[in-house]
């Protein structure tokens, strides 16, 4: 894992509450209609996007321009009376950036993110720093973290993302990312955004070097028969897939042939490079034999080892990605 990309609004600033007091006020006194679920909607929506959807869909009659204007300038008032830092929060994120670069990437207009970061002394401490206002789509799309990723140098999945919202985590992990999530009590995560994380705290003090995850594994995106596509890595026939990355796989670089099959050397640099859980291909075919004393290697060390023909390691491994740090031999023929 090479970066951690933090959200601000409800990971570093308690300002959900605020955005949901303004952006409500500013509603009823225009005639509009707030609805139950309005503030979970907006979570995570650019500023050009939540303000259309006050126009559009709650009927505040002003065009949406103005509708920005007017509720970013009540918002910075807020924050000039008293900044709304989560406790903790700022401590967090230095004592992280000794270990990793940090990048943000928030929802909240530029002008507020400048506001926020002066006031914790944290500007210099992100190496990256982006509004959805400066990418095409607002969270749950994937644009921000992959534009600050691309920003910071990094590859995508590469990054773990410290969130709080259900949109937020949806982005993260449409990204590549590994997720840690710091839900509010007032607003949940839904359970589908629940199954995306990969760790979830109930405080961010709960944030340390232990707690953040190792990198995701890289997605399988597409695979038939002498043919898969990696994301990040690309096009080949068989893989050696782990935390952060992986490599093109000739399964007889240990010497085996296809019985005895996989080897104890051929998963070994799985281990190195972080999985805890792995997965063998056996081919579409089930010709490739896995060794049990790799099992027994793999059992041994503690790591949950799974043996499946190719369509059903495929499904398997990417599920498993999402939250755990898993590795994989991949093998498209036989």
């Amino acid at each position: 894992m090479d970066a951690v990309i933090f959200d601000l609004d409800g990971v570093l600033v308690d300002s959900e509450p605020v955005w949901e007091r303004v952006r409500r006020r500013y509603v009823d006194a225009r005639g509009g209609r707030w609805q139950a679920d309005t503030q979970h909607r907006l979570m995570g929506m650019s500023t050009g996007e939540w303000s259309r959807y006050l126009h559009d869909e709650l009927g505040v009659p002003e065009p949406p321009e103005r509708i920005a204007a007017d509720v970013i300038g009540e918002m910075a008032d807020e924050y000039a009376r008293q900044l709304p830092l989560i406790d903790t929060a700022a401590e967090v994120v230095r004592r992280l950036a000794r270990r990793w670069p940090l990048g943000l990437a928030s929802s909240s207009p530029r002008r507020l993110i400048e506001v926020a970061l002066e006031a914790t002394a944290l500007t210099d401490v992100f190496r990256a720093t982006l509004s959805t206002e400066e990418v095409a789509r607002g969270k749950p799309a994937p644009d921000a973290y992959l534009a600050v990723a691309e920003r910071m140098g990094v590859p995508a999945g590469r990054c773990v993302a410290v969130e709080d919202s259900t949109n937020g985590v949806r982005a993260a992990a449409a990204a590549g990312m590994r997720v840690v999530a710091v839900p509010r009590r007032s607003y949940p995560l839904t359970p589908d955004a629940e199954q995306l994380a990969a760790v979830i705290l109930t405080d961010i003090t709960e944030l340390t070097e232990e707690t953040v995850p190792p990198a995701r594994s890289p997605r399988i995106v597409e695979i038939s028969r002498g043919r898969m596509v990696v994301d990040g890595i690309g096009e080949g026939k068989d893989f050696k897939l782990y935390p952060g990355g992986g490599r093109p796989w000739d399964w007889t670089e240990t010497g085996t042939r296809h019985d005895p099959g996989i080897q104890p050397a051929d998963v070994t640099e799985l281990l190195g490079n972080g999985a805890t859980r792995v997965v063998l291909a056996e081919g579409f075919d089930g010709q490739l034999r896995v060794d049990p004393a790799t099992v027994r290697f793999l059992e041994e060390r503690g790591v949950e080892v799974h043996v499946a023909r190719t369509d059903r390691a495929v499904e398997l491994y990417n599920s498993l990605a999402v939250r755990e740090a898993v590795g994989a031999l991949i093998h498209s023929t036989c």
